[in-house]
């Protein structure tokens, strides 16, 4: 039985998963490491420096130097774990463009694809702070911030305005759902702009786009910091918008751009957009291409290593595992692991590696049970209604 081309391609689209399982990993091991290293180590330690950081590990014996050079690269690669919010971001441009990407509009009209995509996003998200909530009124010591006004404003699904106060409240890692609720508030009119265009001028508006944005946020107005890093959708443009231009010529083009995707000479251009984008970090305009080439570039790396895990079968499981279910983890997972991460200060480095995978490990355990107990509850619910005869109707996934 033969398996057509498009078909064969879509099969193979399970690097997504597993970049997202990644990319969430990442993550979390990032928000342990910076509640667990404390001062312990230069912030950033950058990879040019690890020289330097040698050598004030030669003090010892080569055992212990060994050790301590190894815990200085260790630390240099969590530090950098904030950076995979690039790859979900250029990820949820593909996602949402995928689908779609052969027709004008989606099955039943821009209102109702709206509707699937809120009723995807909030019941987990208000769970989550409705957990939170039980924690500070049970005054765990989880949080840094108190139970007041912002509290109903991030609630309702408003984590940008006022931005100062609100960006970063009560879980910091909160911020991305402020940035995707306005990608995805945009995204049809950004679709419609890019069948117009077409993919390539489309791409190339929306990074001048970006471009303008962060110069105009950070040089001319000199807003907050947080406008740039997402409170603003338009900051964040250029890699979203790269995720919906790949999409779209993934599925009219499926063999062509599943080949010049995982080609040698996109890996390539994909590590030096990541360097790139690492030492444009300055006070100066080339910050305005930073998080551009930084996500971008650390996505391409991400779905190449993802492919490469294809022989080892029981890793990547794991990691689509952890892909499929990363909402959840993402919403839940930063005031537990950072809690944990501050006891663990008293231990080595091998010690805190260890029990941090067991931690996140039992997170990520958790995590998916409430995220799938959640999905299905939501669903049961609008079936009962769509039974009832409400004019509701059950979201597709």
């Amino acid at each position: 039985m033969s398996i057509s081309p498009s078909a064969a391609i879509k099969t193979r689209l399970s690097w997504l998963d597993v970049s997202k399982g990644i990319s969430i990993l990442w993550i979390v091991f990032f928000h342990f490491f910076i509640a667990y290293a404390g001062e312990r180590f230069p912030w950033p330690l950058k990879w040019t420096a690890v020289a330097d950081f040698a050598a004030g590990c030669s003090s010892g014996s080569i055992g212990s130097f060994t050790i301590c050079l190894l815990e200085g690269l260790t630390a240099a690669f969590f530090q950098r774990g904030s950076q995979p919010v690039g790859v979900f971001v250029v990820l949820s441009g593909f996602g949402l463009t995928y689908s779609l990407a052969r027709y004008e509009s989606p099955e039943g009209g821009w209102l109702t694809w709206y509707r699937r995509r809120l009723l995807r996003l909030l019941p987990m998200y208000w769970l989550a702070h409705l957990i939170c909530l039980a924690c500070l009124l049970l005054s765990l010591p989880l949080f840094k911030d108190p139970l007041d006004w912002r509290f109903a404003l991030s609630f309702l699904g408003n984590r940008v305005v006022p931005a100062p106060v609100l960006f970063y409240y009560l879980v910091p890692a909160w911020w991305f759902f402020g940035l995707l609720v306005q990608l995805y508030l945009a995204f049809p009119f950004l679709y419609r702009i890019m069948r117009r265009l077409g993919p390539v001028r489309f791409l190339a508006a929306c990074a001048f786009f970006t471009i303008f944005t962060r110069y105009l946020l950070q040089d001319m107005l000199q807003a907050h910091g947080n406008w740039s890093q997402g409170a603003f959708f338009g900051a964040r443009l250029w890699e979203f918008a790269a995720g919906m231009v790949l999409a779209f010529y993934y599925r009219h083009h499926p063999g062509p751009a599943e080949e010049h995707f995982f080609s040698r000479r996109t890996l390539a251009a994909g590590i030096w957009l990541y360097i790139l984008g690492t030492y444009s970090y300055q006070p100066m305009f080339t910050y305005t291409l930073t998080d551009a080439f930084v996500g971008i570039g650390l996505f391409i790396m991400t779905a190449h290593f993802s492919r490469r895990l294809e022989p080892l079968t029981r890793a990547r499981s794991l990691l689509v595992y952890a892909g499929v279910y990363s909402y959840g983890l993402y919403l839940l997972h930063q005031p537990f692991v950072m809690f944990a991460g501050e006891h663990l200060r008293p231990y080595g480095m091998g010690i805190y590696v260890l029990s941090a995978t067991l931690v996140v490990a039992g997170v990520t355990f958790i995590t998916t049970v409430l995220e799938i107990w959640t999905n299905r509850f939501t669903e049961g619910l609008f079936t009962r209604l769509a039974a009832a005869g409400h004019p509701a109707r059950l979201p597709k996934p």
